[in-house]
């Protein structure tokens, strides 16, 4: 209890309960009080008993006694300080210390200030001169019209309370003007005024909170009601501490806030900083935004003729502009007060209304249009996500998704109607980029809101989303897919489908995807990804299609470990023994190798494409699988062609896609221009690798799609007549029958032909990422045959166009010459003795293919016999029994 001294102005025992008390809020060192102490020694005894006060007690710590131990003990033994006397009351979260001297006074208020009480948690109190006593007047609110004023009220609480002192006494805000704010500095007044809670004033009823926390709610969901909040709140602190006479929770609908106040033993409510309403956080708030509604605004009036207004005595902090609205908000209460109260200004001959702008509906039940973001605040920020992200709370995560009113935005701004010229030119184009970066990046927020809460609407629908897990491998240079083997050549050459078809539609890739999972199929996309960042400019509005798979799915939680902070994904990485390693926290993703990818399982779309809005799916893509691979940016040009080295590099790249899409099961590719938009690739010759890379593993896929939907990306200098023609006349209706490659050096699907175990039997290469650094020559190269050379530098396959009766018909073809050794022309030609017996002969030289006459040929000519192979001879010479039958089987194979 304490024990109130005359000389410090207090003049009886106030008694407290012995029950556990709930106090208030605990003080940490960076926080601020509501005090306003000015230091003085006037606060002592003739005794020599001089006072400090505590203002707020840790809410964490109910009894009294272990209060006054914990402090004397702190004070004593930390700041060798004699104390006379303490005490603490934890219902009013006050305490009060006795010290013998008035230097002592001083360096516990000026120079020590706080002291920790508590070092685990970093629990301190504070000390002070004098106290500043808040307390809140709650007036019953059924009828809000005929409300008591706040002098109304301070008459009556003197009265009441037999007051020498008169208290400060203000409402607490316009969005609950039935609460009042009402401050007192002298203890013993507050210690008498405790045994009145409430009273009568005008036929309405009020009711007192001593000592209590005030906290406030804004913009909640418009599903909120005030029970709803009540049981929020009781989650949190339990039945004990949510008696009326303790806690008071106040709703305003309209306005969407909720205001809490908290005295007694529900002061623990201080200890919370947030509640939660249908799963979602809501954070408590000190105070509410100052928000003003300005309308109506003709267009004449300058939005800087508002802003700098007089009445708003340059207190704006921001400021948004619709068409017919002005929304400002303010960063003084007494000026916003101000504005609210005199309803109006004049600009000129206008004469524009001034109200209290609410935030009065869910932003889950809110789209997204130009009047609440598109136009207003959206023009307020950078395009990039991240400042967004540290405030989950943000409606843009919750609001409701309106593809018609995106469309009309976005279409706004890629419009080529208007042309512009000169300077005015390009800054109108910057501003069209600006905007539609901007665009995208709402598109991002909103669709990272619909991953977190796990669910979207389509009108009155929900559509919740399946907890899939995603998984993701990381393959680098070190990757190995597979051991090499040694098989059987027949069974190296049995093929899981006997052709490919190939087909290049015009189409959205996710679309063709969809398609190839309802017939049944397993596909794998290709994200065209960028080899340093994961969604390449995703964060910033970027608009190639990496990004845009990002904005349609939760891609972005298996390649951006920074956003994937929830349930992360299962990452792995295929290292050199074929095996998969768990990721750590440590590992990283980016930047990708080379000729490295990410394969990815697992994935949810659930948006449409750019050109219909992204609207949502009324059924999301599950399970969807995705393969990204950097292509090359900018590489070398010669003659609208990539030099040998970024050929030999695309097409290796390529060969990866394939070899993980096997490796991981898929019977479907669905791919695209790779490289051929923003990053310059010539379409023509990108289409021309992916060819030979098809025929390479023509048996291994059923179907390969090629998606391409020319976008703004695709008009370049290299692609003229667009990315979508050049894939078309190269492979669309393409089917691929499989080659039964059998010589050295020679591929089959991801595996090369080592050598011949026996006539029968071939051993056959692992599958990597990566070997060794390509020959920038290619099968160009006239250094084959320099052993240290080829130890250094990889080389491409044998031509797989060549056997031992065919020559390559290609030879003339640059590029192929690039991307495949050929065998030398032996010299011997059709007389060559080891074609039957020496394969590694057979492999390194090419021969003629055989006399057409077959045995019945009898041109003995040198030049003949050279330039053709022949059948054998009849040991049996013109004797031959089967000769002389004219036998046409012998006759053919044999010549005599």
């Amino acid at each position: 209890m304490f024990t109130i001294q005359a000389k410090h102005g207090f003049s009886k025992k106030k008694s407290l309960s012995g029950k556990r008390q709930k106090t208030h809020q605990f003080t940490q060192i960076s926080q601020k009080h509501y005090f306003s102490g000015r230091p003085s020694s006037r606060n002592s005894n003739g005794g020599g008993r001089f006072v400090v006060y505590i203002p707020y007690l840790p809410a964490n710590i109910d009894s009294n006694q272990l209060l006054e131990n914990i402090i004397r003990q702190r004070l004593e033994l930390q700041l060798k300080l004699i104390v006379l006397d303490i005490k603490c009351d934890a219902e009013l979260g006050i305490g009060i210390v006795y010290l013998p001297n008035d230097e002592d006074k001083n360096y516990l208020i000026n120079i020590v200030e706080c002291i920790v009480i508590e070092a685990s948690k970093n629990i301190t109190v504070s000390f002070v001169d004098e106290l500043e006593l808040i307390s809140y007047i709650v007036v019953d609110g059924e009828d809000m019209e005929n409300l008591p004023s706040g002098d109304e009220i301070c008459r009556r609480w003197v009265h009441l309370c037999k007051m020498q002192s008169q208290p400060q006494c203000k409402p607490l805000s316009f969005q609950f003007p039935n609460i009042f704010r009402i401050v007192m500095h002298s203890l013993r007044e507050l210690l008498t005024a405790t045994s009145i809670k409430e009273f009568s004033i005008n036929g309405h009823i009020a009711t007192v909170y001593f000592r209590a926390d005030c906290s406030f709610f804004e913009d909640l969901p418009r599903t909120t009601n005030l029970d709803r909040l009540k049981v929020a709140i009781r989650r949190l602190i339990s039945d004990e501490h949510m008696s009326k006479e303790s806690i008071h929770i106040q709703y305003n609908k309209e306005c969407a806030n909720a205001v809490v106040i908290a005295s007694g033993r529900a002061r623990i409510w201080a200890l919370h900083s947030s509640i939660q309403l249908d799963g979602r956080v809501i954070m408590k708030k000190d105070s509410l935004a100052y928000r003003l509604l300005i309308r109506p605004v003709p267009k004449s009036v300058s939005i800087s003729h508002i802003q700098h207004h007089k009445i708003f005595a340059d207190t704006i902090i921001k400021i948004l502009h619709t068409d017919e609205h002005v929304i400002l908000e303010l960063s003084d209460k007494n000026v916003y007060e101000k504005c609210i109260n005199q309803g109006a200004l004049r600009i000129g001959d206008h004469v524009l209304g001034i109200e209290v702008y609410t935030f009065a509906s869910n932003p889950e039940n809110s789209e997204i249009d130009a009047e609440n973001w598109y136009e207003t605040e959206m023009c307020d920020h950078k395009p990039d996500i991240m400042p967004f992200i540290s405030n989950p709370q943000h409606h843009i995560f919750r609001s409701k998704w309106n593809a018609k009113a995106f469309l009309e935005q976005f279409r706004r701004w890629t419009s080529n109607d208007r042309k512009i010229d000169g300077k005015d030119g390009d800054k109108y184009e910057k501003l069209c980029n600006l905007k539609r970066h901007l665009l995208r990046m709402t598109v991002m927020l909103n669709t990272i809101g619909v991953v977190k809460r796990g669910s979207y609407r389509i009108g009155e629908k929900e559509v919740k989303l399946k907890p899939n897990r995603i998984k993701t491998i990381l393959y680098d240079h070190n990757s190995k897919l597979q051991h090499g083997k040694t098989t059987s050549l027949s069974h190296a050459t049995e093929f899981p489908y006997p052709s490919t078809s190939v087909s290049v539609i015009k189409e959205d890739c996710l679309i063709a995807y969809e398609h190839l999972v309802l017939k049944g199929s397993r596909p794998v996309l290709l994200n065209m990804a960028h080899a340093n960042s994961p969604g390449g400019g995703y964060k910033r509005g970027d608009g190639t299609q990496e990004e845009t798979l990002f904005r349609r799915s939760n891609y972005f939680q298996s390649l951006d470990l920074e956003l994937d902070d929830e349930k992360p994904t299962a990452r792995f990485y295929c290292n050199s023994n074929s095996e998969l390693e768990p990721l750590s926290d440590h590992d990283v993703l980016y930047p990708m190798d080379e000729f490295g990818a990410i394969y990815t399982s697992g994935l949810t779309a659930f948006r449409q494409s750019e050109d219909i809005g992204y609207a949502f799916m009324e059924i999301p893509m599950y399970d969807v699988c995705a393969i990204a691979m950097a292509p090359y940016r900018d590489p070398k040009i010669e003659n609208d062609l990539l030099s040998s080295k970024y050929s030999i590099g695309t097409r290796k790249k390529i060969e990866n896609i394939f070899a993980i899409a096997h490796h991981q099961n898929h019977d479907t590719l669905v791919l695209s221009a790779f490289g051929c938009g923003t990053f310059r690739n010539p379409p023509k010759h990108v289409a021309a690798i992916f060819k030979s890379v098809i025929e390479q593993y023509a048996g291994y896929f059923k179907c390969i799609y090629f998606a391409i939907a020319d976008d703004h990306n695709t008009d370049q200098t290299l692609n003229p007549i667009e990315n979508f023609r050049p894939f078309v006349e190269l492979l669309d209706c393409l089917v691929q029958k499989p080659e039964r490659n059998k010589l050295v050096g020679m591929m089959i699907g991801p595996w090369q032909i080592l050598n011949y175990t026996t006539i029968n039997e071939i051993t056959l290469s692992d599958i990597r990422i990566y070997r060794s650094n390509a020959c920038r020559y290619g099968g160009k190269c006239y250094d084959l045959k320099n052993i240290q050379h080829c130890r250094e530098y990889l080389h491409p396959p044998l031509c797989p166009y060549a056997n031992n009766t065919v020559s390559c018909s290609q030879k003339n073809d640059d590029h192929h010459r690039i991307w495949f050794r050929h065998r030398q022309i032996c010299s011997y030609g059709g007389e060559c003795e080891l074609i039957e017996y020496d394969l590694i002969h057979l492999n390194e030289f090419e021969h003629p293919e055989f006399c057409r006459d077959r045995g019945r040929c009898e041109n003995m000519s040198k030049k003949h016999l050279k330039a053709y192979r022949h059948v054998p001879l009849c040991k049996y010479r013109r004797q031959c029994i089967d000769y002389n039958r004219e036998l046409n089987d012998h006759c053919l194979n044999f010549r005599h």
